[in-house]
Order: structure tokens, then C-alpha cells, then sequence
């Protein structure tokens, strides 16, 4: 007779197997895969982005939500966290690389400083995107008179800002739009100025500046003193800003 935790494994593969990814419904922050293991159907919410790349690969989805599962069982059983290792091929396929118990750096290492203060950023970042100034797309557009595909257009062109975090898609700050219904002055250039990311854009907007006299690059900017404001982001792109 087999023992219990060996039923459990063969009822999970069974389940796993016949876990079939499909289309189930869209709604307007995005769309829903709808996950089936036999009368079992649960709802996973992704982004429309996402969910092109991922509607016709059922069958790597399947593999990646199986890996999860198991793993996420051994987790529970151990008491520990593990580690999934994917490797993802340019045709889409993902295949498990390596699956380990995560290692946890000894107290005091600089190791587990680096990883508490990422976990602290990943918390202030999804505090940042849930404000009420953190719109949507299609909820920003109309601020600038534009289609949320036009908006997007924008972001990846700088001429407008646009943050993401882990899970929440990327949002669009209302106090980026000045007075008149225009995007912020100025900002195409400090992203050339101070990198593609614009993580980094933000905080240097957010900041108060003893250039500024002590005043926000975001004030300043809707001032329209839009040289005054790059030659701030060039002398700390040089080496003040940290």
C-alpha cells in the first residue's frame, strides 16, 4: 500500500498534468487565463501584454505551473523556501533548470542586508504604484488628450513617465500633466541624461534639489524652467547623484 505522501505526490502529478491553461474572459485592467484540473478552474489575472505572449503556450504553462505546484508543496513541508531555476529559449519554450532549497544568508552577512533592503524597495515600490496619483493607461490618456495606445507610445519614447513594479503593471503619475493638459517639459532629456530607467527619473523629479532652492525637480519643471532642471540632472549625473 503506498504511504500517504506518496498518494499525495501521484494525486498532484495527476492534477498537474491535467491542468490546461485556456482563455477565459477579459477585463479592462487586463486578461484572465482560466486554469482547469478537472471541475477545479481557478483565474489568473495578467496584463494584455502578457497574456499575448503567453495565450498559445499552454503546454510550457502547464510545465511552469506543475514546477510550482510541487514546489510549492515541498515548501510547505520542509518549512523551507526553494528556488525554481527556468531557462527560456527565444521560441518561447521554458524547461526547469535546477530546483533547490534556497540558501538563507547567515544574520549580519552582507548578504542579508543586500536582501532586506530589496525587500524593503519591493514594498515602498508597491506602495508607490497603489497612491491614488498612479493611473492606468487608458485612465491617464484622456489627462493629455491621448488613446491609452498612444500613451504607451509615449512612455517608450520618454515623453511621458511610466512606472512598474512586480505585479501591478505599469502606471502613469497624474502630476506629470501640467496646467494646460501637456506632458511634463523636459523629460525626453533627463532620461537621456540620467538612464533608461525610469525608477531613476522619478526620484530625481521627487527630490527636493539645494539647486532648485530646495524646491522638487517636478516643481520647477511645471515652471516651465526646463534648462535650469537639466543642468541639475547633468552635474549629478556626473557624479552627484547616488
Amino acid at each position: 500500500m503506498a504511504q500517504p505522501r506518496e498518494q499525495d505526490r501521484q494525486a498532484t502529478a495527476k492534477r498537474s498534468r491535467s491542468a490546461k491553461p485556456g482563455a477565459a474572459r477579459s477585463a479592462s485592467s487586463g486578461q484572465f487565463l482560466r486554469v482547469h484540473a478537472d471541475d477545479d478552474v481557478t483565474e489568473v489575472l495578467v496584463s494584455k501584454v502578457r497574456y499575448g505572449r503567453i495565450v498559445n503556450k499552454s503546454r510550457v504553462l502547464g510545465k511552469v505551473i506543475a514546477g510550482y505546484a510541487d514546489a510549492a508543496a515541498k515548501a510547505k513541508r520542509t518549512g523551507k523556501a526553494y528556488v525554481i531555476t527556468y531557462v527560456v529559449t527565444p521560441d518561447g519554450r521554458a524547461q526547469a533548470m535546477a530546483e533547490a532549497p534556497a540558501e538563507r544568508p547567515p544574520e549580519g552577512s552582507l548578504d542579508a542586508a543586500v536582501a532586506r533592503a530589496r525587500a524593503r524597495g519591493a514594498t515602498k515600490v508597491a506602495e508607490i504604484l497603489k497612491g491614488p496619483d498612479m493611473l492606468t493607461a487608458r485612465d491617464f490618456g484622456p489627462l493629455i488628450g491621448a488613446s491609452h495606445e498612444t500613451v504607451n507610445t509615449k512612455r517608450k519614447r520618454h515623453e511621458i513617465l511610466g512606472l512598474e513594479g512586480a505585479t501591478r503593471g505599469v502606471k502613469y503619475p497624474r502630476w506629470q500633466v501640467t496646467d494646460t493638459g501637456l506632458p511634463l517639459p523636459g523629460l525626453p532629456k533627463l532620461f537621456e541624461i540620467l538612464g533608461e530607467q525610469p525608477w531613476t527619473v522619478f526620484r530625481f523629479l521627487k527630490t527636493p534639489h539645494a539647486e532648485l532652492g530646495g524646491k522638487t525637480a517636478l516643481d520647477v519643471l511645471k515652471t516651465g524652467r526646463v534648462d535650469t532642471v537639466v543642468a541639475v540632472a547633468e552635474n549629478q549625473a556626473a557624479g552627484a547623484f547616488s
